[in-house]
């Protein structure tokens, strides 16, 4: 008997050792942030343009059109970077990234492969300038990166059950919570997220977590997006 049970435990052990996949642990700060300096010019434009409380969808209604994109497209392959800006929310959100074929579109969220980049985007946690890298490696042209934000994501842990905003907007709950734009004078891709929805009595301010988008993390000009319907300023 204590031979058969002995086997049990061990061939039990071995499927587990196999089969298990390993728990991953997120901490509150990434360990490869890199950090930059985003140019004073473009933090000054940045503020200019999301001012505390003001109905930012009401001023820039041609961000919200059906023809705007909303994603990050890649016409050549390429590295992607993510650069924190400034941080104007009451919650703890997480941040996240995903990405699949254009021409493959999920049809539901539940088929996306979240990898979380900012598991509390908080000013009192990262720095302005702040940059990570999505994934190890490059992506192949014609990838679509999408990302997410969960409100309120994030309390020791990050809470995937939380209510949840993608840039793919038909997956959210009510309707378009983020805004993705170019300043043509700076060559900075925006993109910035409201975390409360309009019927959260929400002020619509577009500004509760900003983030620059690139595809190097030296600055130079990005030209691995096909930005042809990302609307300028």
């Amino acid at each position: 008997m204590k031979s058969i049970t002995f086997n049990l435990l061990f061939i039990g052990f071995l499927v587990c050792l196999f089969s298990c996949e390993e728990e991953e642990i997120i901490t509150e700060t990434p360990d490869d942030i890199v950090p930059t300096v985003i140019k004073d010019e473009v933090l000054q434009e940045i503020e200019r343009m999301f001012p505390e409380k003001e109905n930012f969808r009401a001023g820039h209604p041609e961000l919200f059109e059906v023809s705007a994109e909303k994603n990050i497209l890649l016409s050549k392959e390429s590295e992607i970077y993510l650069t924190f800006v400034s941080e104007g929310a009451g919650f703890k959100n997480s941040l996240g990234f995903y990405t699949y074929q254009k021409g493959n579109e999920p049809s539901d969220p539940s088929a996306l492969d979240l990898q979380i980049l900012f598991p509390n985007v908080s000013d009192d946690i990262l720095n302005q300038g702040d940059m990570l890298q999505l994934g190890k490696g490059t992506f192949p042209a014609g990838t679509v990166v999408g990302f997410f934000l969960i409100k309120k994501g994030w309390s020791g842990e990050v809470n995937y059950d939380n209510e949840t905003f993608y840039t793919d907007i038909d997956f959210n709950t009510e309707t378009q919570q983020h805004v993705l734009f170019k300043l043509e004078e700076f060559d900075e891709i925006i993109l910035a997220f409201e975390d409360k929805m309009p019927s959260e009595n929400s002020d619509l301010d577009y500004n509760d977590i900003i983030f620059t988008i690139s595809d190097n993390r030296d600055q130079n000009i990005t030209d691995s997006f096909d930005l042809r319907k990302v609307v300028e300023y």
